[in-house]
């Protein structure tokens, strides 16, 4: 009968280890605390016939406490009658080795209920389907360790591992994104309780349904709230006064460059969900350089390998500019387009998109030096997108950080609401805003030039819209 010897540092995790490699049909023979750690003596080979049991030993009372818990006390019966103390080899059987190991314990595996049958007929414990059946409570006292542990400790513990190691990421975006909620409906209670203290409430209501107008979502009314003065509003003589006081209200959560974002080079990366006009944005960024500074300091990057046209779309328009145009597809690729481009004071990179691939060439970018900078990434945001894919992006790509937006559809667009929210929300200065198909169709971003655009828009809308009763009610 081969014996092993287990050393742990606690009795869950000797228990483990004893099922781990000798089954579930392993027999404990002794345990015992050793300094700091647990030692266990268990076999899966045992013969309960090779056990001499003496009548002396049989009427002796053996403490036992129940994982170091001395109040529960049980009889048990010694394994081997008394012998002289002498070295025993490990082939001479376990009752020397069980006799030897119990003297001095104060961790010991506890037995059954000790009745007069069962103390006549001792057995160890073996380890069955169920550990909380063969040792009484050890559920309640071990966390953790019930029913359920039948495995050994490979089969438990790996897959838990795994899986938590595979929804850390996911995890956290989703803790960000609940803050940010609950960040947002903070600011919303707040302005409705400015509001109610200073009796204004149905100022805030009427400026609410004035700048819903405008398309702005209601996160983004909320957020306008917080710095609403409604008894500022309230004393307008007309509502154009009203409307000026609730678009200089919007204007000033705004943030807008003050000079050109590309003026003095470096390397930019183009970002943005498919079909917001990243790669029409980055001609238009290319020509308005190249007619300041000459073609020769210009160069183009593509990423885009895989959308239908992508790469055609950006070829053409660099024959158009006559700018070379390189394509990179994987993170090599794009370093000897780089290295290639070390002359130019202006490298501009069209991503495909939100791929995977995407963001892990975006994130080998940001970790390369060129003209002594890093690379800075600059979101489209497009005023005909749906809201909140803008805010994905930034999430997406949140290794680096985003250095402007520029909104682009302008023209396409039935309110600036969309465009306007994201960018409320993000705090992203905007560099430039585009409003048509040519590579000239592109301005320096305005703030007071785009919430004109905005409250047009939104009149041109209010003309071809048929005037309700309720409409009249609202503009009284």
């Amino acid at each position: 009968m081969e014996i092993k010897r287990f050393l742990a540092d606690n009795v869950r995790e000797g228990m483990l280890s004893v099922r781990s490699l000798l089954g579930p049909e392993a027999v404990i023979l002794s345990n015992r605390r050793v300094g700091q750690k647990i030692e266990i003596l268990a076999t899966n080979q045992f013969d309960a016939d090779a056990l001499a049991v003496s009548d002396v030993t049989k009427k002796s009372k053996v403490e036992v406490s129940d994982f170091g818990d001395a109040r529960q006390r049980a009889s048990a019966t010694p394994i081997a009658p008394e012998q002289p103390r002498e070295p025993v080899p490990m082939a001479q059987g376990p009752a020397a080795l069980s006799s030897d190991a119990s003297e001095g314990s104060t961790d010991q595996v506890a037995y059954k209920a000790a009745t007069p049958d069962a103390i006549a007929q001792p057995a160890p414990v073996a380890v069955k389907n169920s550990w909380s059946e063969q040792i009484p409570d050890l559920g309640a006292r071990l966390p953790g360790l019930g029913a359920k542990t039948v495995g050994p400790r490979q089969g438990v513990a790996v897959p838990k591992l795994q899986e938590i190691s595979g929804l850390g990421t996911e995890t956290l975006n989703g803790l960000q994104q609940e803050l940010g909620n609950l960040k947002t409906l903070l600011v919303g209670e707040l302005a409705k309780l400015r509001a109610e203290q200073s009796g204004s409430q149905a100022a805030v209501t009427q400026a609410r349904l004035r700048l819903s107008e405008l398309g702005l979502n209601p996160f983004s009314l909320d957020q306008l709230m917080g710095d609403f003065d409604a008894q500022r509003f309230e004393a307008c003589d007309s509502v154009v006064n009203q409307w000026q006081q609730l678009l200089d209200l919007v204007g000033s959560q705004l943030n807008a460059v003050d000079e050109e974002v590309i003026d003095k080079g470096g390397v930019f990366a183009v970002i943005g969900t498919t079909g917001v006009g990243k790669t029409t944005t980055v001609a238009k960024l290319a020509a308005r350089y190249a007619l300041k500074h000459g073609r020769e300091s210009v160069a183009l990057i593509t990423t885009d390998a895989f959308k239908m046209g992508g790469q055609d779309q950006l070829l053409t328009f660099g024959k158009l500019l006559n700018i070379p145009v390189e394509v990179a597809v994987d993170a090599e690729q794009l370093t000897n387009a780089l290295k290639r481009a070390m002359d130019k004071k202006l490298v501009l990179i069209d991503s495909a998109g939100m791929s995977e691939r995407d963001i892990k060439l975006n994130r080998h970018l940001s970790r390369i030096k060129m003209h002594d900078a890093y690379p800075k990434n600059i979101l489209i945001v497009s005023a005909t997108s749906q809201l909140g894919l803008a805010e994905q992006v930034i999430s997406q790509y949140d290794h680096a950080e985003v250095h402007a937006a520029i909104l682009t559809k302008t023209d396409e667009a039935i309110n600036l609401g969309s465009g306007l929210s994201t960018l409320l929300k993000s705090q992203l200065p905007l560099a430039y805003s585009c409003y048509g198909q040519g590579l000239s169709d592109i301005r320096l971003a305005k703030i007071t030039s785009l919430l004109t655009d905005a409250f047009a828009m939104m009149k041109r809308a209010q003309v071809a819209e048929p005037i309700t009763s309720r409409d009249e009610q609202i503009h009284a």
